[in-house]
């Protein structure tokens, strides 16, 4: 069974070098969420029965950390060109965020409970997701872009010869 082009891995690199892209993308997310919480808040702001601003305030943080680690292994041609830019980032700062706080203070069964009521609208919900995900895309693609515009046109080009496999590269990059 072959793997979907947009999920292919960068070429030449090794499943520990691919693995070791997803640990370091989940520990700079959790440095990034719990950091934030204990310089601004105190730990136990992350805490279930808590205000909910700033568990936002270090998702926020933990956004931006988690994508831009991605973006620089982007750039560094390890995990994978769709999968640093997308589906790891959100992966991870939807898990790792909510893995610590169960870990650490214990299941929050209530709280998803509420959650699943997709028939009330909960404006919260919205909130918790744009704090996860904005501040994070639109970091990672300013530094990929401040990347791209730095190598100019032609090392872009050596740089996707280089770390894109063949049929990713005919598939997307090549116009």
């Amino acid at each position: 069974m072959e793997v979907p082009l947009g999920l292919v891995p960068f070429a030449g690199q090794s499943r520990t070098e691919h693995a070791g892209v997803l640990v370091g993308g989940a520990v700079a997310c959790l440095v990034g969420y719990v950091g934030a919480a204990v310089l601004l808040f105190g730990l136990g702001a992350l805490d279930h029965g808590e205000p909910a601003g700033p568990r936002r305030v270090a998702s926020a943080f933990a956004s931006l950390a988690c994508w831009g680690f991605y973006a620089a292994a982007f750039v560094r041609g390890k995990g994978g060109p769709v999968t640093d830019a997308l589906a790891y980032p959100i992966a991870t700062v939807t898990l790792v965020p909510f893995a610590f706080r169960w870990s650490v203070f214990g299941p929050a069964w209530d709280a998803v409970r509420d959650r699943i009521g997709f028939l009330v609208f909960q404006p919260g919900l919205f909130l918790d997701a744009a704090a996860l995900t904005v501040p994070g895309v639109a970091f990672g693609a300013g530094l990929l872009a401040l990347w791209a515009s730095v190598l100019g046109e032609e090392a872009v080009g050596e740089w996707q010869r280089e770390h894109l496999p063949e049929e990713f590269r005919r598939a997307f990059a090549e116009e």
